[in-house]
């Protein structure tokens, strides 16, 4: 009985740690791009990311700064102001998404086909820093033309308090589910 209860303790505790380690791991996925639409994104650090930089490949760029961007939808001019939209959001390893910005604000109309400008971002305190990718995307809707482009990122720094906490709760769970496998004196 009791090496039963050890042996599923350590099950559980094999298991808790592989599903951690996975969920830590960067993203493997294929790359993602849909639609002609091309672009570019130069970060402070000068790092210069583009619609065909690969999803296996990860870019490390500050976690705050300017982004010099770049982007044209491929269609052709139009005299009449028409509606657009477009959005990037974020998700990270352990897959908490987030929106980093959409545009226009307000929502608008416009005859443009294409657009350059200095984007300004911060990446919020709970993004991790000096650890696995981080991927971006980028959709862009015109004319019934959509648009999507997917990069890898990592953060510049260092992990810090968080790795630390993560380290800690692992460390806690792994010791109680042990303890929870283990018979005791007298019982």
């Amino acid at each position: 009985m009791r090496k039963r209860r050890r042996l599923s303790a350590l099950s559980v505790l094999g298991g808790t740690v592989l599903l951690m380690v996975a969920a830590s791991a960067a993203p493997a996925s294929a790359e993602v791009i849909q639609g002609p639409c091309t672009g570019s994104a130069t970060f402070d650090n000068g790092v210069t990311v583009t619609e065909a930089t690969p999803l296996s490949q990860v870019v490390v760029i500050p976690p705050e700064g300017d982004v010099d961007y770049s982007g044209d939808t491929h269609l052709p001019p139009t005299d009449e102001e028409e509606p657009f939209s477009g959005s990037a959001s974020i998700e990270t390893a352990l897959g908490v998404r987030a929106p980093i910005v959409n545009w226009p604000e307000p929502p608008g109309e416009t005859k443009l086909t294409q657009s350059s400008g200095t984007y300004t971002y911060e990446a919020p305190a709970w993004v991790p820093r000096g650890t696995g990718a981080i991927k971006v995307t980028a959709t862009h809707t015109q004319r019934g033309q959509v648009c999507t482009a997917a990069f890898n990122v990592a953060l510049e720094g260092d992990p810090g308090t968080q790795a630390a906490v993560a380290v800690g709760l692992t460390a806690v769970a792994g010791a109680a589910t042990l303890a929870a496998g283990t018979k005791r004196k007298g019982k």
